[in-house]
């Protein structure tokens, strides 16, 4: 089921134009763990494979943005906060989505806090295609 979420999102991504990214290799995704310190859950690396996020920091008609891991392992370098794992952010990071090491799901981070927004990383870049209010 999850796949075919992914799939169908994919296709939208494509249909609005959007510049994406050729897949992953499982190769480029184990470095970027090792970079980063930390295991992306099956389905973002199921996503990974399929897609590496988009082109030139592209977006959605809502100003969404799904990176591709040599963006996550660049930010993440850059980052004084070594605990939230960015993946996507909305309106060139007003708002950043991605995993908080040690804690289950998805997180936004719009300042000082993570709040919760998801159970799983396909359950998040659903909300973020569906441009859900929880992700505001």
């Amino acid at each position: 089921m999850t796949s075919i979420l992914t799939d169908n999102i994919i296709n939208n991504w494509i249909t609005e134009d959007i510049k994406l990214s050729p897949p992953a290799t499982a190769h480029s995704i184990k470095a970027t763990e090792e970079i980063i310190d930390f295991q992306f859950p099956d389905d973002c690396k199921e996503f990974y494979l399929k897609l590496d996020g988009f082109i030139d920091w592209d977006w959605t008609k809502n100003m969404f943005s799904i990176w591709p891991l040599a963006r996550i392992q660049e930010e993440y370098h850059n980052e004084s906060d070594k605990s939230f794992i960015v993946f996507a952010d909305y309106l060139i990071n007003a708002i950043q989505f991605g995993f908080v090491k040690g804690k289950d799901g998805v997180f936004k981070n719009s300042g000082e806090t993570y709040e919760w927004i998801a159970d799983t990383f396909s359950v998040a870049i659903a909300l973020i295609n569906a441009d859900a209010d929880i992700l505001y």
